[in-house]
């Protein structure tokens, strides 16, 4: 007859919480709380975004598929699965804008052989230019930025030594990229942090990671308007518009 200590010890690990079973049931309380913090997060978002709506009479779209390959540069272009979300529409100072929610997955594999996927998530804001106008693009210096390549754009500095070290300048043509940039502006994107933008044909964007950034919504709408504001005359009128037509 087993010694009692051996009985006891031996009964507990029979009668005991099975350890795969323990996991499994933390696992699903884990899952459960996440997708229930998901929830109460996405309500409260999309509650405070219909409320930054109301008083600016913009509007809600609907999820407009095309809008993941109507541009080229950045954010656009790589990925699968290219999703948008929280479309909103309105208008400041004359302009046409939007406010949408971008993403896209990449897959990699792990050292192991396992693949893994990461979505990459941005905020973007456009605003509808009068005429088509040449690329022009501005992004916060980072390493290595000046070697990469956009659109075939060749880099651009301006008068402020800042300026340049702070941001990477691309252009499809150098005089209309000059000419919008005048210190003027150049002074008010300073003051505006590391912000990036680009004119693309007939649009105005800007970008930044993350979903719809509230705080900052107003801000970017305003940028955007006194970059379009920016483009000199002559420039308009070489490219078919005049804004005292307007």
């Amino acid at each position: 007859m087993p010694e009692p200590d051996t009985f006891v010890d031996a009964g507990f690990l029979e009668s005991g919480p099975n350890p795969v079973v323990l996991v499994l049931a933390v696992g699903l309380v884990l899952m459960g709380g996440l997708l229930t913090w998901s929830v109460i997060s996405h309500r409260k978002h999309q509650k405070a975004l219909d409320a930054w709506l109301e008083p600016r009479r913009w509007h809600r779209l609907p999820a407009d598929r095309s809008l993941v390959s109507r541009w080229r540069g950045t954010p656009f272009g790589t990925g699968d699965n290219r999703k948008v979300a929280d479309v909103v529409a309105g208008s400041f100072q004359g302009y046409d804008l939007l406010s949408f929610v971008y993403s896209y997955e990449t897959s990699s594999t792990d050292s192991d052989g396992s693949r893994s996927t990461t979505t990459h998530t941005f905020h973007l804001v456009t605003l509808q230019l009068p005429a088509f106008l040449p690329d022009l693009e501005v992004t916060p210096e980072s390493v290595g930025s000046r070697l990469a390549t956009a659109f075939g754009k060749v880099d651009l500095d301006v008068e402020s030594d800042e300026f340049n070290k702070r941001f990477v300048v691309r252009a499809t043509d150098l005089a209309v990229g000059h000419a919008i940039l005048h210190p003027r502006l150049v002074e008010r994107l300073l003051r505006e942090g590391r912000v990036a933008w680009r004119i693309e044909g007939t649009t105005l964007l800007t970008w930044a990671s993350g979903r719809t950034n509230l705080q900052r919504l107003d801000a970017r709408i305003a940028l955007l308007a006194a970059i379009a504001d920016a483009v000199p005359r002559h420039v308009w009128l070489d490219h078919g518009h005049d804004p005292l037509a307007r």
